[in-house]
């Protein structure tokens, strides 16, 4: 299989970057962390045999309004570490969500848009991935984590910490940030699928900027492919420069600039014929096969993204932070689905489709052209009182955000779409379209998103053994499409399709009790809600504001957390019930009314994190979750069965051994249990959903190993290997007959060399 030439600027890159892999050893000089700054333990593990520390765990979550330590904070979270990150070589988003029990990913269509589509406990977290408390105003493949500390996932309904929406849970990705310190760090690395990467992570104390002024550069140059898929490859180029003045002291500011250009095409899998009655789905074609056309599909994204933070101390019990973020993404894609076949209202039996048999789908509206943009700014001010004997400590805080959407969506010239409805099989075995695919403007969108929100957070301490925790917050959600303007073909005159809005104020709380029956330990009973609009989406991927129907969501939690071993090992635990509604607001009278689609999740969660003793470190995590329609949202649809894409059973294990001679040993395994699809319908509360028509996905293994070995103070090599074992299997399956199979085995070395 031939492959285009390497990149010259990727070379200079490359030649240039580094891993933020093992930049550990610096660790232990760390400075302690500013009150609103993230805090991890100082001393991280080494490929030495005497050092210690706990890698895996976290104590506290990044953001000033979590105040109390990770286990005194009454929700289920994980927190996918720095070292976790570093040792699997993680390089994105999925990835990273992979050590997440619970967690499943779906397979979407082009036109819902191309990019990260996640479900957390069932439900859809679409719209719900922040970067450093900011949300995400688009859907696109989070592809590159250069720039990325560790990543937490908040579990449960979670609109009264993040804002509208969170009915599953919420994605945060935390930035690197400048340190107190001096390392530089290079990585360079190498493997199977023509992998090419390296990063740059320089850290560096400045003098003559008053105290506490760090300077921080991250760079990272990358190309490579997929392990067992053909004509699948990524080329990602960025760099992160951040200023930090203060630190260490009560006045601190941090100023961080993140540019990101990140080009691939898009895989959308292989063709098959869906089972049905719970049968499973048979694959059409080759896992390896592509069924896109390489040189017409495509997404790329150019991202900038500015940061500005701000936090004062007035005094021990008063403290002020601010951010300010601005975010640009262009984002530019291109889409060919497999076809695949299923049973359905339109297709009543599989292969149909004039004489051909499989095939790639007709392209109708292929080309998209979007640019997202947010300006936001948090404010918080932290008060720690005391009230007739109760200790407070409280946040309270306003957020203003504003996100923009100008979208162009392409549609196939009249000539070139007939020739497409003409292809003969023999196009199946194309990788590269031989023909004219040019495109036209067909619809101009444009649209614009503002959310007022002010919030109060406070935990209240009654004595050593028992606190609440109170939160609320009330968003004012305006939502508005001032352009929609299409054009049936390429001569026609534009109509205008009208403008829209959609206003609502939200409110959402969460409330828990904790008992901590020792310093070290809590039990606590909670419970939130959240609520997404409607025009959530109409932001990050649809262009439209269906304001009609908007979704409900609850969750009741008891739980546990635990830190043992001398505190170096967390325990978790938690029993959960969560529940999303499909509901509709009467805009003349105000009135909420049930119009069905009830889903429902019950589950239990288990994690643990840290270190078993000096030489052992792990990280692992089990999920279990019984999922049900209580009320189908149409007639079409049945009472009684799952929630597509929603796993009974899913675990994932990451060790860590310190070996002789300056060497480390990794082994993780993960496990996904069958999950079920509905033919033709999506995975929302207001899908067509029928025992008839479910194929179920079957269940997979799959295993990860990785040896580092120290060659000196300054160089490590590191080998990783992923599944082991070459395992087959659906990472995705999308509900109209076609899947993306999983990463095949896969290698790569990664040299570190600290300077």
């Amino acid at each position: 299989m031939s492959r285009p030439p390497f990149n010259p600027r990727l070379d200079l890159s490359l030649g240039m970057a580094i891993a933020s892999l093992s930049s550990l050893a610096h660790g232990a000089d760390a400075s302690p962390p500013a009150p609103t700054t993230l805090q991890l333990s100082p001393t991280l593990i080494d490929a030495t045999p005497d050092a210690g520390g706990t890698p895996y765990q976290t104590e506290r979550l990044s953001g000033s309004k979590f105040t109390e330590p990770l286990r005194d904070t009454p929700q289920s979270i994980s927190v996918v570490p720095k070292r976790v990150l570093e040792e699997q070589n993680a390089q994105d988003l999925k990835d990273v969500l992979r050590n997440v029990p619970g967690i499943t990913f779906n397979s979407g269509e082009g036109g819902g848009g191309v990019g990260d589509s996640i479900n957390i406990r069932g439900f859809s977290a679409d719209g719900n991935i922040y970067r450093d408390g900011v949300r995400d105003p688009a859907k696109y493949t989070h592809s590159e984590l250069f720039n990325t500390e560790q990543v937490e996932v908040l579990k449960g309904s979670s609109s009264s910490g993040w804002g509208v929406g969170a009915i599953g849970g919420a994605i945060n990705m935390v930035t690197k940030t400048p340190e107190l310190k001096n390392f530089d760090t290079l990585d360079l690395g190498v493997g199977t699928a023509d992998y090419k990467r390296g990063t740059l992570d320089i850290n560096h104390t400045l003098d003559g900027l008053g105290e506490g002024a760090a300077f921080r550069l991250n760079v990272v140059g990358f190309k490579g492919g997929v392990n067992g898929r053909d004509w699948i490859e990524r080329e990602r180029n960025g760099f992160a420069p951040s200023l930090a003045l203060g630190l260490g002291t009560d006045t601190r500011l941090t100023i961080a600039y993140e540019y990101l250009h990140d080009n691939g095409n898009v895989d959308y899998g292989i063709p098959t014929v869906d089972g049905t009655n719970g049968s499973a789905p048979h694959r059409l074609a080759s896992y390896s096969s592509y069924w896109g056309y390489r040189n017409l599909d495509k997404e790329n994204n150019e991202s900038h993204r500015l940061n500005l933070k701000f936090a004062h101390d007035f005094n021990d019990n008063v403290s002020f932070d601010n951010q300010l973020t601005y975010f640009h993404l262009d984002h530019d894609y291109f889409v060919t689905t497999p076809g695949g076949t299923y049973y359905g209202v339109n297709s009543p039996a599989p292969g149909v489709h004039g004489n051909i048999g499989v095939y790639r789908r007709t392209i109708s509206t292929p080309q998209r052209d979007q640019t997202n943009a947010t300006w936001s700014d948090q404010s918080n001010l932290t008060f720690r009182f005391d009230t007739f004997g109760i200790g407070h400590t409280l946040v309270t805080g306003i957020e203003y955000s504003k996100q923009t959407l100008d979208s162009d969506i392409g549609k196939l010239t009249a000539t070139d779409a007939a020739q497409m409805l003409t292809l003969t099989s023999d196009s199946n075995n194309w990788s590269q379209y031989p023909y004219g695919a040019n495109t036209y403007t067909s619809q101009e969108i444009d649209a614009e998103q503002i959310d007022k929100a002010f919030y109060a957070l406070d935990t209240l301490k009654f004595n050593d053994h028992w606190q609440l925790h109170l939160a609320a917050r009330q968003d004012h959600y305006d939502s508005r499409i001032t352009r929609n303007d299409s054009r049936a073909s390429e001569t026609a005159a534009w109509v205008d399709g009208g403008n829209s809005s959609d206003d609502e104020k939200i409110t959402s709380v969460h409330t828990a009790l904790v008992y901590k029956p020792v310093e070290a330990g809590s039990i606590y009973l909670s419970y939130a809600n959240a609520r997404q609009p409607a025009s959530l989406d109409a932001i990050s991927q649809t262009g439209s504001d269906s304001s009609a129907n908007n979704q409900r969501g609850k969750t009741y939690e008891l739980g546990t957390k635990w830190d043992v071993f001398n505190e170096n090992l967390s325990l978790t635990a938690a029993l959960y019930e969560t529940k999303r509604s499909l509901t509709y607001t009467d805009d003349d009278t105000g009135a909420t009314l049930n119009v069905g689609g009830e889903q429902r999740v019950r589950g239990l969660e288990l994690g643990l994190a840290g270190n078993i003793n000096d030489y052992w470190s792990i990280y692992a995590g089990y999920a279990y979750q019984d999922s049900k329609t209580l009320k189908a949202a149409n007639s079409g649809s049945e009472d009684g069965i799952g929630i597509a894409n929603t796993p009974k059973h899913t675990a994932s294990l990451w060790n860590t051994w310190k070996l002789p001679g300056h060497n480390t040993f990794s082994y993780g395994v993960r496990y996904v249990d069958t999950v079920d699809i509905y033919q033709g319908t999506g995975t929302g509360a207001d899908s067509v959903t029928t025992a008839a028509g479910k194929t179920t996905v079957p269940d997979y293994v799959v295993h990860d190993v990785a040896f580092t070995h120290a060659i000196n103070k300054d160089i490590d090599v590191r080998l990783n290997i992923t599944n082991l074992f070459d395992k087959r299997y659906w990472s995705e399956y999308n509900d109209r007959g076609y899947g993306i199979p999983g990463d095949g085995r896969g290698a790569t070395v990664t040299g570190e060399y600290r300077f």
